[in-house]
């Protein structure tokens, strides 16, 4: 063994084959950094049923003492609802928490500072934070009365190995632009850990001042704390979400998990903000040229500018935050041979709320709430979120398709709840003119967003797989009786007309391979005389969205679409 063998990764230059852990495609370097991290920690309490969630359960004590904040220190506890992203910055390219005494992650008080500045009253923030101040006709620096301690873990629950390394894979480029090799990164945050807050004063305050203070630090918590908030991450339990929320949305839904690189399955809220973000730029790309499309996504969404001469960070305008209030976990388990069993993890969620959040106030409200609405409806209507979200849920559209038992679970299924029925499209003609309607008003709802930053629509982008655009997409649909109604289920696993066939076709994909049509059974919703939203008996409207390529098997299978009646075509008209 040489001498650098003894060495922690955690000390050890970002080099292959040493320190370098942000490739997931390894998971062995990574797994031996948190291994190697967690030996020099306290031990961690021995957990309650894992299948309950961390905050859920009762927390017990570390074995070991835990450490506390000094004498003076007004406390308290929040837990994060999911994962806390707190960049060290210390390591290229790695993502990874501040790590302090005893090997433990902490908040630093310079953040907490920083986030309590930002929402304190202006009357207050001289006072309790301290700034620059003129006397006697210099400028001075005047502190605060207040001092901020940080956040560090109440127990050792953070520490669950299995959870801390988090998967970072966007996927942006090889849906919407191009097939494209995109590669997973690990980043390592801290799930559903709870922290202990510490704030003192050097000016002795009454409990109504301290009450307004930890008000004042709870709004800057509904703010979202660490990096990645517009994503989902460095949301609390016990503080509800102080952006200003611009759409609020009731959900449920039903599919696959998404997985960690150590195979955990995890439900991910940052799967919302991917699709609503992924649909924001196929719209502005059927309006304008690539480069345009995709700083004007950025600045919705967040990202990082690319321009030659200025490589920065770009707040976004909107984030999210997903409350799940019913969710259960399941899972699929098939047998692909005799010598194998493969369990696939999935969710139920029966009731959740989505909040679409305003997070810079740069924008018309007006504009950006009627953009963003649309994006939620143009997201249930042709497709769903997370992991197979272009395919129906074989479980409720196609059960007979797992009688063997050998087929891997498929597709997912979301649905407005009740009090958000309101944003169905309703169907109330079988020539479904209502959604193609909708669906043409998608070039207007991102021409309407070009003009908001003093740009004209100029062209389209034509090499990107998926445009909308009438020459880049086509939709056709029709009336399911029921669940069990569906037409174009049964082509994706067989033959459509005789012995045409779309299966792993360059249309539907195949392993590695993503192919360029959705199919959705979206539920029939129809104005009643009262004037309210409701599903017409239990019919579906069945969905196809196909971004057609040159292949000879995509151009057959639309031959075959124009010349029957079993679809109607309901793609935006040209102009």
């Amino acid at each position: 063994m040489s001498d650098s063998d003894r060495v922690p990764l955690m000390f050890q230059s970002q080099l292959e084959g040493r320190g370098k852990i942000q490739y997931a495609g390894d998971a062995g370097p990574v797994s031996q950094w948190v291994e190697q991290w967690l030996e020099g920690c306290p031990p961690i309490p021995e957990s309650a049923d894992e299948s309950i969630p961390i905050w859920k359960r009762g927390r017990t004590k570390s074995p070991v003492k835990m450490p506390e904040f000094g004498k003076g220190v007004e406390t308290k506890q929040y837990t994060i609802s999911w994962r806390l992203v707190t960049n060290c910055g210390q390591d290229e390219d790695i993502i990874r928490p501040i790590i302090g005494a005893k090997g433990l992650p902490f908040y630093p008080g310079s953040a907490m500072k920083g986030a309590f500045w930002r929402v304190c009253p202006q009357e207050k923030r001289e006072d309790y934070c301290g700034g620059e101040v003129k006397q006697d006709g210099q400028k001075t620096t005047k502190p605060g009365i207040l001092r901020f301690h940080g956040g560090i873990p109440s127990d050792m629950y953070w520490a669950e190995k299995q959870r801390l390394i988090d998967v970072v894979h966007s996927q942006q480029k090889r849906q919407v632009m191009e097939n494209a090799v995109t590669s997973a990164n690990v980043q390592i945050s801290l799930y559903q850990c709870q922290l202990k807050f510490g704030i003192s004063s050097n000016t002795a305050l009454n409990k109504k001042e301290w009450d307004d203070i930890w008000q004042i630090w709870e709004k800057a918590l509904g703010q979202g704390i660490g990096s990645r908030v517009s994503a989902g991450y460095g949301r609390m339990v016990e503080v509800e979400s102080t952006d200003r929320v611009l759409l609020s949305v009731n959900l449920s839904g039903y599919g696959l998990r998404s997985q960690l690189l150590n195979k955990t399955p995890e439900f991910r809220p940052n799967m919302f903000k991917a699709a609503l973000r992924g649909h924001t730029l196929r719209l502005l790309a059927g309006v304008t040229d690539a480069n345009t499309a995709q700083l004007l996504t950025k600045k919705l969404w967040g990202g990082i500018s690319e321009r030659r001469d200025d490589i920065q960070a770009i707040v976004g305008q909107l984030g999210v935050n997903f409350t799940a209030e019913e969710l259960d976990f399941g899972e699929h388990r098939y047998k692909p041979n005799a010598n194998k069993v493969v369990i696939m993890p999935t969710y139920d969620l029966q009731a959740g709320t989505l909040d679409l959040l305003w997070l810079n106030n740069t924008y018309p409200e007006k504009v950006l709430k009627r953009f963003v609405t649309y994006l939620i409806k143009f997201s249930l209507l042709l497709g769903g979120f997370g992991k197979s979200w272009r395919r129906v849920n074989h479980n409720l559209f196609f059960p007979e398709y797992f009688n063997k038992g050998d087929k891997p679970a498929i597709g997912c299924h979301w649905e407005f709840n009740n009090s958000s029925n309101n944003l169905y499209v309703t169907a109330a003609t079988d020539d479904l003119k209502n959604i193609a309607k909708f669906l043409a008003e998608g070039r207007e709802r991102a021409i309407e967003w070009l003009k908001v930053n003093k740009l004209k629509p100029n062209c389209y982008i034509t090499d990107w797989r998926e445009v909308w655009h009438p020459e880049k997409v086509e939709v056709w649909g029709r009336i399911a009786e029921n669940n069990k109604s569906s037409k174009a289920i049964h082509w994706f696993h067989g033959s459509y007309s005789g012995s045409q066939s779309i299966k792993q076709t360059s249309l539907t994909g195949k392993l590695n391979k993503i192919g360029c049509i959705w199919h959705r059974m979206y539920p029939r919703y129809v104005k009643t005389k009262a004037g309210e939203l409701k599903q017409k008996r239990q019919e579906y409207v069945e969905l196809l969205t196909i971004f057609p390529d040159e292949s000879a098997s995509t151009k057959t299978f639309l031959e075959y679409l124009h010349t029957t009646n079993e679809f109607i075509k309901l793609s935006p008209t040209k102009e």
